[in-house]
């Protein structure tokens, strides 16, 4: 059974890039999604490293707050 939880970006484009950046360099799967909807980035997963991963990436390429992505690792 997969999960969603969202990640709040700092801009539309910053949300994006999230997509575009994470799918080229982690990539993705079946039960491993990222789609944007405005500045959220929609993190549909069945392992909970996704979006660990996905939230802290963010953060570290500077399109989340390290707030924003510690919201989503403090909703796992």
């Amino acid at each position: 059974m997969n999960h969603t939880t969202r990640l709040a970006c700092l801009s539309p484009e910053s949300a994006a890039a999230v997509v575009d950046e994470h799918d080229a360099y982690f990539g993705a799967g079946p039960s491993n999604t990222v789609r944007q909807d405005g500045n959220e980035v929609v993190i549909d997963y069945f392992d909970k490293r996704w979006p660990l991963d996905v939230a802290e990436w963010a953060a570290e390429q500077g399109h989340a707050t390290d707030s924003a992505a510690a919201a989503v690792i403090a909703a796992l």
